[in-house]
């Protein structure tokens, strides 16, 4: 069978009008043809791929134009295929009429003429195809103004978080600096410790947003595994974590000797990002709690507080540059998207949600990288 033949539907209750039609549509290689005796079996075989559709108007169970109305409510309002009334007898205006209103785009009837019928359908068709490739420009040039639409969304976040972001880091750096040069005698270990804080979070703010355009680009993230146990690992994390927020960090782990192999690095960035957003979704002060179980074929950390993820965050999880309102505003709304494309480099998933009271981020990742 033709894979490129256009598939034709003849619905007409005379076997004898059918074959005909039939006999003459076949006559053509690029028509596959289909035929029905009725409505309802007709309507059983117009799917998406059905290009033109040939109805006797007086069908036993229904007439052709109440036909046309239950294919469109099939296919959806605005889909129909091409269609052709026919009668056995003669047709008139007003008939032709509401089969125009309804859908209908040619009119044949009995006795035919194989020419009149191979011109009308091949015209028919034609336009068909015309329509079916305007449309597809037209969805196209839909895509194209939204995807730059949201281009320029992205990038208008982008300047607003470099303004204010990496600005406030660099104008501290600077002043620690203009204070140490105009008197030496204040370089403390308190102001080299606020300088090299302040240089160590423009580093990273950087190294988060060439992270991030580079897996906009495809480019995936490249990880290097190493032998790590689970224990010390998760543990030097969370007493690490325990010094930046208030809430208390209760960490319970099934295995910890258990042996993964990971990337040390990736893994600290997810499980930070993870806590930090923990801490600041949930209510202030109360236990984070981060349980670690082992599942089949990997390690499993659920993390929960009481509070609530808003909905805007659980809908931009994977946006670049989107803030809440719930943030301090000291980052660059990337930390959850770079969570989400490491998570998946490790051939993982992290879910979030938000549970009875609580915010619940579910981290699953297997033992090996892959």
């Amino acid at each position: 069978m033709n894979s490129a033949a256009q598939r034709i539907v003849i619905i007409d209750d005379t076997e004898a009008n059918r074959y005909v039609l039939r006999k003459i549509l076949e006559s053509q290689a690029r028509y596959q043809v289909c035929e029905a005796a009725s409505g309802t079996a007709g309507l059983a075989l117009i799917d998406d791929d059905v290009h033109l559709v040939i109805i006797d108007v007086n069908l036993p169970d229904m007439t052709g134009f109440e036909l046309i109305q239950a294919i469109e409510r099939q296919r959806g309002r605005g889909r129909l295929p091409a269609i052709i009334n026919i009668s056995a007898t003669f047709v008139s205006g007003q008939d032709k009429a509401r089969g125009f209103n309804t859908g209908a785009q040619a009119y044949l009837t009995h006795p035919i003429n194989p020419d009149e019928v191979l011109a009308t359908v091949a015209a028919l068709l034609k336009a068909s195809s015309q329509v079916g490739h305007m449309e597809q420009q037209r969805n196209s040039a839909i895509a194209r103004s939204e995807n730059l639409q949201a281009e320029k969304v992205m990038l208008e976040r982008f300047m607003r978080s470099l303004n204010h972001d990496l600005r406030s880091p660099l104008t501290a750096a600077t002043m620690v600096v203009n204070l140490m040069q105009r008197n030496p005698s204040r370089r403390t270990d308190d102001l080299l410790q606020t300088l090299h804080d302040n240089l160590q979070r423009m580093n990273q703010m950087i190294t988060d947003v060439l992270d991030i355009t580079h897996m906009s680009l495809g480019g995936g993230v490249r990880l290097s595994g190493e032998s790590l146990l689970l224990g010390p690992l998760l543990t030097d994390a969370a007493a690490n974590l325990r010094l930046q927020f208030a809430n208390p960090l209760d960490l319970r782990l099934d295995t910890p000797e258990l042996e993964v192999r990971w990337d040390r690095y990736a893994f600290l960035r997810i499980f930070d990002n993870l806590v930090l957003n923990a801490a600041k979704h949930g209510e202030a002060g109360t236990p984070i709690q981060v349980r670690q179980t082992l599942a089949e074929g990997g390690v499993i950390m659920e993390l929960r507080n009481r509070g609530q993820f808003p909905a805007e965050v659980l809908a931009n999880l994977a946006t670049p540059y989107f803030i809440s309102t719930r943030s301090d505003k000291r980052g660059w709304g990337l930390g959850l998207p770079i969570v989400k494309a490491l998570s998946a480099s490790f051939g993982g998933e992290a879910r979030f949600a938000n549970g009875d009271g609580e915010v619940v981020i579910t981290l699953s990742l297997p033992l090996r990288l892959s």
